[in-house]
């Protein structure tokens, strides 16, 4: 099954794609809470094409080694924290490391890097010693703090300056990214450039999508005061009385479409309103159900060349269509991080408190990720 269906995918995806320039990837993020208030995160990928294409895990003491804009070795550290999740490799020729793209560290600090194409260019006046490139902000974060009130003090105290490579995959794009963290505590923010200066927002509405900017999706939210998950099922229209022939009505007021500013809504709905379950398991189990909301398989909505919105469809010469590439779930108290690319049926679970064994950097393909037959996948990290 596993071959037949990559063969449907890649000619499918792939086919229909320009080699040269990659059309960039939309995303949906949400959190949801149990009954006891435990966090945990789901978040789709889409894309027009097969990115990011595996699973690493960084111990505890890895080295972390940034650059700058021209090349030379910029802010280094090693990480406090293991941290596992999605990566992307190749984004940048000179790059030292994988860009983490959705990932967990030990501690229950979560983070999901987005796109978003609305990121000014900061200004940068420091050292070489103290730049690091947005595409290693997200080992730092998880390397180095345990939630993100640690993570905000550190931003806005320790000097360390951000700087923006353009994605020569993506149309030589500024890297088209933004960030929403969560952590055990329940405790959001959501970091953009908008602006060319470093912006970091409390996320209370548990979600986060593309753009516009985070602060356009909260007055937009606004509008949708009155939805609510209970369904009018019966009415009047002046002596004929009137009932639905099923439920589900009251799903009739959220946004259709796949659009950024619609799925924002759509996930702070699915976020709000799914039932708590009373266990960490029934907690996952609901979250995928949620989680399935967003999958989008090929074909669904396809982009001409050069009529999609910005970063949508950079520089593709035939039309594309983005699909739901992999599926995540993370539970951020018991440090479990759940993966289903997309060839798969069911996730491959990564229990992090099974892999303190593995002591250096080591990745798992989608490839072999996809032919593993059994829940539990710690043990692709230990060959």
């Amino acid at each position: 099954m596993h071959i037949s269906l990559k063969k449907l995918v890649a000619s499918s995806l792939i086919a229909g794609l320009s080699i040269a320039s990659l059309p960039s990837a939309a995303c949906t993020m949400l959190s949801y809470t149990d009954a006891k208030g435990n966090m945990y995160i789901g978040r789709t990928n889409e894309y027009p094409g097969m990115l990011p294409d595996e699973l690493t895990y960084y111990p505890v003491g890895t080295r972390i080694e940034s650059v700058t804009p021209d090349g030379k070795q910029g802010y280094t550290f090693q990480t406090k924290y293991a941290i596992i999740g999605a990566t992307l490799k190749g984004m940048v020729p000179n790059g030292k490391q994988d860009t983490l793209h959705e990932a967990l560290n030990d501690q229950g600090l979560s983070i999901s890097v987005l796109e978003y194409t609305e990121n000014g260019e900061p200004k940068i006046t420091t050292t070489p010693n103290n730049m690091l490139s947005v595409l290693d902000f997200g080992t730092w974060a998880l390397g180095s703090f345990k939630n993100v009130r640690e993570l905000r003090q550190a931003i806005q105290q320790d000097g360390i300056q951000i700087w923006f490579p353009h994605i020569k995959s993506m149309g030589n794009l500024l890297a088209p990214v933004h960030f929403a963290l969560f952590d055990r505590n329940g405790e959001g923010a959501v970091i953009e450039f908008t602006g060319a200066k470093l912006n970091i927002y409390e996320n209370t509405v548990g979600v986060m999508t593309n753009s516009p900017p985070f602060p356009w999706h909260e007055r937009n939210i606004q509008n949708y005061a009155d939805l609510t998950n209970v369904d009018k099922n019966i009415g009047q229209f002046n002596k004929m009385k009137v009932a639905t022939p099923d439920a589900g009505a009251a799903l009739r007021a959220l946004p259709a479409s796949n659009m950024s500013p619609d799925r924002f809504i759509k996930a702070a709905y699915y976020s709000n309103f799914a039932e708590k379950a009373k266990t960490p398991d029934g907690a996952i189990l609901t979250l995928s159900h949620v989680m399935n909301n967003f999958d989008r398989p090929a074909g669904i909505t396809i982009d001409k060349p050069n009529t999609s919105g910005a970063g949508e469809s950079v520089a593709s010469k035939k039309p594309t269509s983005e699909v739901t590439y992999y599926t995540a779930l993370k539970d951020l108290n018991r440090n479990q991080f759940f993966i289903r690319e997309i060839t798969m049926l069911s996730y491959v679970k990564f229990d992090m408190s099974k892999l303190t064994g593995v002591k250096a950097v080591k990745t798992v393909s989608f490839d072999t990720l996809a032919k593993h037959t059994s829940l539990n996948g710690e043990e692709l990290f230990f060959k």
